[in-house]
């Protein structure tokens, strides 16, 4: 077959010689050479075009498993390069759409704006943290229900919350103490009346008692330890109480529903099945089990109701275990809960010899209570009778030592290893389903670990048990930062500022002033080192001024002067409280900075009335001619200007610019000596000419042209009359003028000139002839030469189509 091919192949490369000359001779008449064509077609050789640069012989086998060798490493190469782009783009496409829904998440959980589901975080924000920015109009917020809300909704069940740190403000500034934690129990029954949220309300029940805070009295505390075991346990026994009564026929209480008979009918509800006890473990006798009753007493904080039990059945137990009753009687004699060394190797021993290695056929409750009396192999956390959260954190409290026993080193467990146990676990460990954010928070405050925690850190603060970082870390944004303290233990801090400033921030719009006591409560760590008591300060004061610029209830916040009579605001009030030496001082420097930031942006009404405030109004009526400087070069802004300030509002919000509120409180600072002699002399020259250029575009724009020509000959900026010296000293004067004025100046020249040539073309129309008439159109071509002249004597760029303007309406009147 190769070779027929070859053959023909041959055939078709020779040339054929028989051509059409009809097909020359048409070729040839386009000048196109057909046989030079050919011969060139001709040399072209195709048969090497797709074969390799070496020659491959037909028997030259390995050089063409070598070619197909690289033909195959070529192809798989582009292969991969397409699948590691299409990988890379689909991957790259996975991480981005990740990362954003990741993103989104935090944003929303950050602005409170959730969209279902239990959102995570601190248990802060039942206190409002978790409300909207005032960029949204709904916000979802964790403990109050799982749909949409209002932000008005969300501040009102707020409103308890607000009103104890406005309390807390009035007490500290009174110098009495105020039961926070207490009053912030009873503001989250009222802010979730409506919802209630029990955890919440636990939540602070349980900082009441970590904080020992129960009453006042004569202004002092009536404080006990703290014990958060204390609170396990009552909280227990509420547990047991709840289960008996919700039970009665499984319990079978009896008809004297005292303590023992209670946990005797737990223990029959929780193990007795139709007659039957369901753990095969437990140590009945007559009837009773009588280790975990034993164990119920000790774990509702019935210690000596436990001893009493054992003791009356002491026959009941088995002679080995006899001498239990002994240690437990010791070990609640002991202020600290430590047996004595010698009991403690009996205990030990005993629990070694009987217990340790039986621990699958022992009672779990007999277990239990030597590990809790003895102290009993540490490194093993839990029991088998330890199920729930709450048992467990009981267990640790209770295994807690703070003594030093450096004969036993192997016997230490202090604070400080449940704070490490608790940090080494972590939020998935304690919340695994993620339903339930104030549960990681309650292990904390059970720890003591309150710089870990968001939810309390005003009241944590109040009573000094919430670490901020040093110096050098006050500012850092990340909340969270640990150190080594002395002994090398690691503790943890708190971004106590961050926090109160974010609240702060949330509601700064629509309760400026609940805000501001907020961030009054950064100065509670003022009590520390010089260098951080000073950097406290300064955040707290530059927080302050963020504020006042945000919020626009200046009124409120700042206070108002009226007829020289200063009337305080809410910064003033409370200006006690964050160490402030010079108090008109501060709230004139924050007033005045507040408006120059609002002059900058723009927002003239604003900084109109800060500045006013600060009793800076020299600076007012430099923003005051600003204003009238762009009514007269654009009247659309003229208006009511009834806006923030009330109806007698200078303007320059949505309402227009009002120049007749300005003139009446030009009146007033007139008429009001203190205020004068504030004022530089010339701004408020400045000021009258702008009314006065104001009046004259009035009059203008109501083509009252006379009245107009009036009023600029009343105002002397412009000469109608007089000679050459008289034009140059005009122009002259105009160089002092302030540039408010100036620029005005090329329109006022227009409107002049327009105002001369209608009232000209006015007397050339008139049907009368009559020599009054004659005198008038002289005399306005005389104001019209005039002024044309002083125009070309001003040193003042103009812009070139003003000239034109003016030449044409000049020229126009001298026709």
């Amino acid at each position: 077959i190769e070779s027929q091919s070859r053959k023909l192949a041959a055939k078709a490369a020779k040339p054929i010689d028989s051509t059409d000359n009809k097909a020359h001779f048409f070729l040839a008449r386009g000048g196109i050479d057909a046989n030079a064509i050919n011969t060139t077609l001709n040399t072209i050789n195709l048969r090497s075009t797709f074969e390799p640069f070496q020659p491959i012989h037909d028997t030259d086998t390995e050089a063409f498993l070598r070619h197909q060798h690289e033909q195959i490493i070529i192809s798989t190469i582009d292969e991969s390069r397409r699948e590691t782009v299409m990988d890379f783009d689909s991957n790259f496409e996975t991480s981005l759409n990740y990362d954003w829904e990741r993103t989104k998440k935090r944003i929303f959980e950050e602005l409170g704006h959730s969209q279902g589901g239990h959102a995570t975080g601190s248990a802060d924000r039942d206190m409002g943290q978790s409300s909207s920015t005032s960029g949204f109009r709904e916000a979802y917020v964790p403990g109050f229900n799982q749909s949409l809300v209002s932000l008005d909704a969300i501040f009102s069940k707020l409103k308890p919350y607000y009103k104890i740190v406005y309390d807390l403000c009035d007490s500290r500034l009174q110098g009495t103490a105020y039961p926070l934690a207490t009053s912030f129990v009873e503001a989250s029954r009222l802010a979730h009346r409506d919802q209630p949220n029990p955890k919440i309300q636990e939540t602070w029940e349980l900082l009441v008692s970590v904080l020992g805070e129960q009453e006042l009295r004569s202004g002092r505390f009536q404080s006990k330890t703290l014990k958060e075991r204390v609170f396990a346990s009552a909280q227990f026994m509420h547990h047991i109480e709840a289960s008996v009564a919700s039970n009665p026929a499984e319990a079978n209480l009896g008809g004297v529903p005292s303590l023992i008979n209670t946990i005797r009918a737990f223990v029959q509800l929780k193990y007795l099945r139709y007659g039957s006890w369901s753990q095969p473990n437990l140590e009945i006798s007559n009837g009773q089990a009588l280790w975990a009753q034993i164990y119920y007493l000790l774990r509702t904080g019935h210690g000596q109701e436990a001893v009493l039990l054992a003791g009356e059945n002491e026959a009941n137990f088995a002679p080995a275990d006899r001498q239990f009753i002994t240690y437990l009687a010791t070990y609640l004699e002991s202020e600290d809960h430590a047996l004595p060394a010698t009991t403690q190797e009996r205990l030990l021993s005993d629990f070694n010899q009987r217990i340790r290695y039986s621990s699958d056929t022992v009672d779990p409750y007999k277990l239990t209570l030597y590990k809790i009396v003895g102290r009993c192999e540490l490194a093993k956390r839990s029991t088998p009778v330890i199920g729930a959260l709450e048992d467990f954190i009981w267990l640790q409290l209770s295994m807690i030592r703070e003594t030093t026993n450096d004969t036993m080193p192997q016997d230490k467990y202090d604070l400080a290893d449940f704070q490490a146990l608790v940090l080494k676990y972590g939020p998935n460990y304690f919340n695994p389903n993620s339903n339930n954010p104030l549960q990681y928070f309650q292990v904390l405050v059970y720890s003591q670990q309150f710089e870990r925690t968001v939810h309390m850190a005003i009241a944590l603060t109040y009573y000094g048990l919430l670490r901020i970082p040093a110096v050098h870390r006050v500012s850092d944004p990340n909340p969270f930062s640990t150190s080594k303290d002395a002994q090398g233990n690691e503790v943890s801090h708190y971004n106590f500022n961050q926090l109160v400033h974010y609240q702060a921030r949330l509601i700064a719009e629509h309760y400026p002033a609940e805000a501001l006591t907020y961030l009054y409560q950064i100065c509670l760590n003022t009590d520390l080192t010089p260098s951080i008591n000073q950097e406290q300060i300064s955040i707290c004061h530059g927080y302050i001024q963020e504020l006042v610029l945000q919020a626009k209830d200046y009124l409120n916040l700042l206070g108002t002067t009226k007829h020289g009579i200063k009337t305080p605001g809410v910064i003033e009030k409370y200006l006690g409280l964050i160490k402030v030496e010079n108090k008109d001082h501060f709230v004139k420097s924050i007033t005045i900075a507040a408006a120059k930031s609002k002059s900058q942006e723009g927002r003239m009404e604003d900084a109109i009335q800060l500045y006013s405030i600060a009793e800076a109004y020299n600076q007012v009526l430099e923003l005051l001619n600003r204003q009238l400087a762009e009514v007269i070069s654009n009247p659309g802004l003229q208006g009511t200007g009834t806006g923030t300030g009330g109806g007698d509002s200078v303007g320059g919000g949505g309402n227009g610019i009002n120049t007749s509120a300005i003139r009446r409180l030009i009146n007033d600072y007139v008429s009001n000596p203190k205020v004068s002699q504030q004022i530089a002399p010339r701004n408020l020259d400045t000021c009258g000419t702008l009314l006065k250029l104001v009046e004259f575009s009035e009059l203008y724009d109501r083509a009252k042209y006379e009245a107009a020509i009036s009023v600029i000959e009343d105002l002397g900026l412009i000469p109608l009359e007089g000679d050459m010296a008289q034009i140059s000293k005009k122009a002259d004067q105009f160089q002092g003028l302030d540039e408010c004025v100036a620029r005005n100046f090329p329109d006022v020249l227009l409107k002049t000139m327009e105002s001369l040539y209608k009232l000209y073309q006015n007397f050339k129309m008139s049907p009368y002839d009559e020599a009054g008439r004659r005198d008038q159109m002289t005399m306005l071509k005389r104001r019209a030469r005039t002024l044309m002249m002083f125009a070309g004597s001003i040193k003042f760029r103009m812009p070139a189509d003003t000239y034109a303007k003016l030449n044409r309406l000049d020229v126009m009147i001298m026709a």
